[in-house]
């Protein structure tokens, strides 16, 4: 009876071994679709365009971005998640949607619901204020906090996001806090901010550019390294007692059953469509950087930030939904 239980789990571990090659061997089938579980007018969202564009000259078929925003990139990534496994649907996204929503609200996944793919982008992010503000440098910014602790409205683009994280590092280096006003993304948030609806944010450097070349928004900090775009711009760093780099990495995951092959397939056409002349060309003039990556390097960011929020919901300093 054992050796014929061995021989059918062997016969149906080759069946299946078969099948999945099979489907890799016919990948991609159909247009494949990037699901961006944030608003339009992100930097999640322009990247993510300028790389659908890209991986789909090196991978055979269009493929197509489809926002869905919601829930600190909750309602997206469950999509992926329970869709297809055979790559025609994957996540374009920051990590953090995995090491740290689950934290914050109530889903229905957890850190390793998805299969990490590759790394794709590294964007800088920034602290940003109206040009009308009476706020103009970032000492003034925390006096102002620390004389009124909870009274300053500050944007960030949702629940969990790298913005998020951003904004709690600063109370946490800087001994203040902030009233912390969540969005569905950067797009909407900064259409507030530029009406007087908040009075700063947390952002990408890529959404907030425009606006700072323009003179609409005044940025007084860098969240990592200082900035050759800015150079007069401090780094938040300049504060705390140790440095720290809070920037947006975005990637893809896809659902955790999807095939290796069919995985290998999609990491070889980004790794060529990460080294398209236009792609990198248009990243740069965007305010975002080329971050080749592969699987192993996904994971390391993901235990990294899931760390983190777990000592922050330890400590108190957040609390979840």
């Amino acid at each position: 009876m054992h050796r014929r239980t061995l021989l059918r789990a062997s016969a149906l571990a080759a069946a299946t071994s078969a099948a999945g090659l099979a489907r890799a061997q016919n990948y991609p089938s159909r247009p494949i679709t990037l699901i961006v579980p944030y608003a339009a007018g992100g930097n999640a969202d322009f990247v993510a365009r300028l790389f659908a564009d890209a991986l789909g000259r090196n991978i055979g078929q269009a493929v197509v971005v489809d926002n869905k925003a919601g829930g600190g990139g909750a309602i997206g990534a469950m999509q992926v998640i329970g869709s297809r496994p055979d790559g025609h649907t994957l996540l374009f996204s920051a990590t953090s949607v995995f090491s740290v929503t689950p934290h914050l609200v109530k889903v229905g996944y957890g850190l390793h619901s998805a299969r990490p793919v590759c790394l794709v982008s590294k964007t800088p992010m920034v602290l940003v204020v109206r040009k009308s503000s009476k706020y103009k440098t970032l000492a003034d910014l925390l006096q102002g906090a620390k004389a009124s602790p909870g009274g300053i409205p500050m944007g960030y683009g949702g629940l969990g996001t790298p913005n998020h994280l951003a904004m709690l590092m600063l109370e946490g280096i800087a001994g203040v806090q902030f009233n912390g006003v969540p969005y569905k993304g950067s797009g909407p948030m900064l259409q507030d901010m530029l009406a007087g609806q908040i009075e700063l944010a947390a952002d990408q450097y890529s959404t907030s550019r425009p606006y700072i070349e323009s003179g609409d928004l005044l940025p007084l900090a860098v969240f990592g390294q200082r900035m050759a775009a800015l150079p007069d711009v401090p780094s938040i760093s300049s504060i705390g007692k140790e440095p720290y780099d809070v920037s947006t990495f975005l990637g893809l995951a896809a659902p955790l059953a999807t095939p290796d092959a069919v995985v290998a397939t999609v990491q070889k056409a980004a790794a060529k469509a990460l080294e398209d002349a236009g792609f990198v060309a248009s990243m740069a003039k965007l305010g975002a950087a080329v971050q080749p990556g592969q699987a192993a390097d996904y994971e390391r960011l993901l235990q990294g930030e899931n760390e983190f929020i777990r000592q922050m919901v330890a400590a108190g300093r957040i609390r979840p939904e």
